[in-house]
Formats: C-alpha cells, structure tokens, sequence
C-alpha cells in the first residue's frame, strides 16, 4: 500500500504520513562491515534507504548509496538518515561512492547542513576491504531520529 494519493485538478499529489512510517536498522556483522537503515510505509514498502559503512579503528565512514523515492523527497528523509549514520562519529573522514546527478545536487546541501565533506572518492580502508557476510543479524526497529 503507497501512500493514500489525493486528488487535486489535473494532478496527482502523495501524501507524506511520518505517523505511519517505521524506520529499520540492519547492523554491520563485521566491524567495518556495511549496515543499512530502511524507512518503510505500512505496506513494508522501503521509500528511504541509506546503506553505509564505519571504520571506527581508522576513523572513516563511506557512504555506499542513498535513495528517496519521489513521493518521500523534499520532506527531510535523506538529511535524518545521514545525520543517524554520523551521529558519534565526529572527526571522522566521510566520503561516498561515485554520485548519481541527483547525489551531486543532494551530497554538497547534506554536507554543509551537517557540517561534514562528503567527496564522491570512495575512501576505504583494509578493514572495509575485508569480505563479510550480508544481513546474517536481524534488522531492529527504530525510534525515527528527529527533524
């Protein structure tokens, strides 16, 4: 189930409904493995998603991908969620995978809110290097982060 679309003339808008939204964290297995947070609708549907990945030895944190479906864009979804990925982690050297034009546009505005470069050079270190198993821990519910 999307989110309940209300008609106006000649168009078609989506109605944002944070009260029914769940927000999931699937953590790393390893140390400096991936983890993921999903911001879902009722029906399960994830619209947000931020995949990242913490060196917490080496002090370096990458963003792998970042996405908001349409509907869920301009309502602050992308800025919670990187805000979540950073949060204890001050000092640390961010940088991202290779950016997508939307990426471009939304990477230097999500920088300069939270204070933070986020390079589009992937910067890894050899523990993030080391290969891991995916997802074998079960994503836990979150309280959603705030606005």
């Amino acid at each position: 189930m999307k989110p309940a679309p209300v008609v106006a003339p000649n168009s078609l808008e989506w109605r944002v409904d944070p009260d029914t939204e769940t927000w999931w964290h699937q953590p790393p297995v390893v140390p400096a493995g991936m983890q993921e947070v999903q911001v879902r609708a009722p029906d399960g549907y994830d619209f947000a998603r931020l995949v990242w990945q913490v060196c917490d030895l080496c002090r370096l944190g990458l963003v792998a991908k970042i996405r908001v479906t349409r509907p869920w864009q301009h309502h602050g979804y992308g800025t919670r969620m990187m805000r979540l990925a950073l949060n204890g982690r001050s000092g640390y050297s961010w940088s991202t995978t290779p950016q997508s034009e939307d990426g471009r546009a939304f990477f230097p505005v999500v920088a300069e809110a939270i204070n933070v470069a986020l390079p589009g050079q992937s910067v890894l270190c050899e523990h993030m290097h080391a290969k891991e198993p995916r997802f074998s821990v079960p994503a836990q519910q979150l309280d959603p982060p705030p606005s």
